[in-house]
């Protein structure tokens, strides 16, 4: 792959030591969960405690699920997040509201129709004068949101059209990453269960195996 470069993001971290850890391991992106229903949901106050630690915010994304617009900016604004994912079914014209943030847009595919439909919403977002700054594309799984650590089925990667910042979710971990991304060839790969000991606490040497085994799908 002559020229080709991958970056990484690390979802759903919970304590300050591990978000360091992994950005200090070689991870462009960290997430911190804002959706309360997930077991990698981090409250307002220990995210700022985490933000402030860091004092990187350009490299950590809040991830929400349906949430109003105006709930979304105040909390990343209140916290110098600059970068937010919208997780759930936030229609296309959230994104011209929330214009001045960088925005990831996640769709949960786990057919054709959903493939459309994600067409659907990326024209329709177009025609409002805002498209998602990357598209995350993540497996279906009925009454989940993300993070389950199920991969999306080949049949249905092949179908997703060439996308500029495409970012691969789905499964991942350090004996699949290589290949998925070989098939894919995403802008950036998204981990949140595939480098756990438990949901919410990342192990070290699986942080630093998927690391490796991403880069090593990178061409000068």
């Amino acid at each position: 792959m002559p020229g080709f470069s991958i970056r990484i993001k690390i979802c759903g971290l919970t304590r300050i030591d591990e978000a360091r850890a992994c950005l200090e391991a070689g991870s462009d992106w960290i997430g911190l969960n804002f959706h309360p229903g997930s077991s990698r949901y981090v409250p307002p106050a220990r995210a700022r405690e985490i933000v402030a630690a860091l004092d990187c915010p350009s490299r950590i994304v809040g991830l929400f699920v349906d949430r109003p617009v105006d709930e979304v900016a105040q909390l990343a604004d209140s916290l110098g997040i600059r970068v937010v994912q919208l997780h759930g079914n936030e229609p296309p014209e959230d994104l011209p509201a929330l214009g001045r943030f960088q925005i990831i847009r996640a769709f949960r595919l786990g057919g054709p129709d959903d493939v459309r439909a994600m067409g659907d919403y990326l024209d329709r977002a177009r025609s409002l004068g805002r498209l998602p700054d990357a598209v995350l594309i993540d497996a279906l799984v009925p009454g989940c949101v993300g993070g389950t650590g199920v991969l999306m089925k080949q049949d249905v990667l092949s179908l997703i059209p060439p996308l500029p910042h495409l970012i691969l979710a789905g499964g991942l971990d350090p004996e699949n990453v290589a290949d998925r991304i070989g098939r894919a060839r995403p802008w950036m790969v998204d981990v949140a269960s595939g480098v756990e000991s438990s949901p919410g606490r990342k192990d070290p040497a699986k942080v630093a195996a998927f690391i490796r085994a991403a880069r090593s799908t990178e061409r000068p």
